[in-house]
């Protein structure tokens, strides 16, 4: 090995370890706060919210890949794929593996009213479509995704479904069933396990779909028509 190599891999290594002691840290001074996750764009946090926390991008979820590393899970964007994703409960990309985690692990999760990209197109095509999405956003709301007002700056849980609240089902409680016939979807299915437990009860007559019956057979639900 001559000169001139050792030198490179001198300096190479000198890079290396400068750069691992500079993310050290840095990542030594946030943990002394609590951190907030960011998933969309950080500028748009409410202060009030971020308020004595230091915010953290995905890339910090993707290197860590600990959810409860985080106090709180701050959504500003959720696309259509996302939103489905999590309210089926199939985290598939870094966004909805960091909402469902979170939510499953007890961090806060807070999404903020505009955060849903679908709702640009109410009124403008397809209204059985447009409802189908709603449903999946009260779906979060039933998990416990807490939405946040920035008029009143306050955090309420679901209340960015209150003038929609015509248009979407109400969620099952108690012995509550669907009407006669109706088609109990993938969708229905989980709500009414979340609403009844086991076994859960639905009136003779109900349709229920195959993807509802994968729902209660891989839930171990037992399904009684009355």
């Amino acid at each position: 090995m001559d000169q001139n190599e050792l030198e490179k891999i001198v300096a190479l290594v000198t890079r290396q370890v400068m750069a691992a002691m500079e993310n050290k840290g840095c990542t030594a001074i946030a943990e002394d706060r609590d951190m907030l996750l960011v998933c969309g764009c950080a500028d748009a946090v409410p202060k009030d919210l971020s308020r004595d926390m230091v915010l953290m991008d995905l890339e910090d979820y993707r290197t860590h890949k600990e959810i409860t590393r985080y106090k709180r899970v701050v959504v500003t964007k959720l696309h259509i794929a996302q939103l489905a994703d999590i309210a089926l409960g199939r985290p598939t990309d870094e966004v909805s593996c960091a909402v469902t985690y979170a939510l499953l692990s007890g961090v806060e999760v807070i999404m903020l009213e505009d955060a849903l990209t679908f709702r640009r197109f109410k009124d403008k095509g397809s209204n059985a479509l447009y409802n189908t999405l709603e449903k999946y956003a009260r779906t979060l709301s039933v998990y416990g995704v807490k939405t946040y007002r920035p008029k009143s700056n306050i955090v309420v849980p679901g209340a960015q479904l209150a003038r929609f609240a015509q248009q979407t089902p109400a969620v099952p409680r108690g012995s509550a069933m669907p009407n006669v016939g109706k088609l109990v979807t993938e969708t229905d299915a989980r709500l009414l396990i979340m609403a009844q437990g086991n076994p859960v009860r639905i009136p003779v007559g109900s349709i229920i779909t195959p993807l509802a019956r994968d729902v209660f057979a891989h839930a171990g639900v037992e399904v009684i028509r009355d």
